[in-house]
């Protein structure tokens, strides 16, 4: 009879023991699944800016001529006017991906070496994104954007009509993939020259979040810039108010190896 009850004894301790351990199994699958998760899907992070330098166009001298009174002379004019409603950002990006707690403490972190850096850099007049809900620009929010910005519906560049192509890569940001040719586009220059939308370089793509404009450039390490003379990691441009004092741009960034 003792036997019999210490058999049933080490059986109930059996089951319970393995109970526990396939609870104790479940809750560190979900935790990694979670970090896992919190790792890949990673919201773009607010960027801090290290360095900034202004420059805008040089100042051409007019041409002239010396005609004689009583004559009618025909001239062609041609000129270059900087476009004081657009301004561009171009430059490099460094970063690294961390482990932190809620106070920006660091328990690890994977160094990223130039070569290693990709993702996205963006730009938006809003200084909070919910990034949950991003997505690509309708046409209602591009033309509610130009009414605030100060453009006109027929303005040659407002911001509907400069970005005015939907070929582009596909994106993925916060974990969403923006597929390939579907939302508004153009692209920046290289080497002072434009480029074909569909295997440029610097391809600039409106995402929304809610009501806010999101202009998005993916990163591109170490390519020829628009002016000949350096590498960048990006480069795109913004519409900015002329009618007030200036524009201000909040800037995110997304990385991953």
């Amino acid at each position: 009879m003792k036997t019999k009850n210490s058999s049933k004894d080490l059986k109930v301790k059996f089951s319970s023991n393995f109970v526990k351990m396939c609870l104790s199994l479940l809750i560190l699958c979900s935790f990694i699944v979670i970090m896992y998760s919190h790792l890949t899907n990673a919201d773009p992070a607010g960027a801090s800016i290290t360095s900034n330098v202004t420059e805008s166009s040089p100042v051409y001298s007019p041409g002239s001529l010396t005609n004689p009174g009583g004559t009618i002379n025909t001239v062609v004019l041609d000129v270059v006017q900087q476009n004081d409603k657009w301004k561009a950002y171009v430059g490099n990006i460094s970063g690294a991906l961390t482990l932190d707690d809620g106070d920006g403490y660091t328990i690890f972190q994977w160094a990223m070496g130039a070569s290693e850096v990709a993702g996205e850099v963006y730009a938006s007049r809003a200084n909070s994104i919910d990034w949950s809900v991003i997505n690509c620009s309708n046409v209602t929010l591009i033309d509610t954007e130009d009414s605030v910005i100060g453009f006109s519906g027929s303005s040659l560049d407002n911001i509907n009509n400069t970005f005015n192509e939907t070929t582009h890569n596909a994106i993925v940001t916060a974990g969403r993939t923006m597929v390939a040719n579907s939302c508004r586009a153009t692209a920046t220059f290289v080497n002072d020259t434009k480029q074909n939308q569909s295997s440029a370089f610097f391809q600039e793509v409106l995402f929304a979040s809610g009501n806010d404009l999101i202009y998005t450039s993916p990163l591109n390490q170490g390519t020829a810039a628009f002016n000949y003379n350096s590498t960048v990691d990006f480069q795109f441009i913004v519409a900015d108010d002329v009618t007030q004092a200036i524009t201000t741009y909040y800037f995110y960034v997304e990385i991953g190896g």
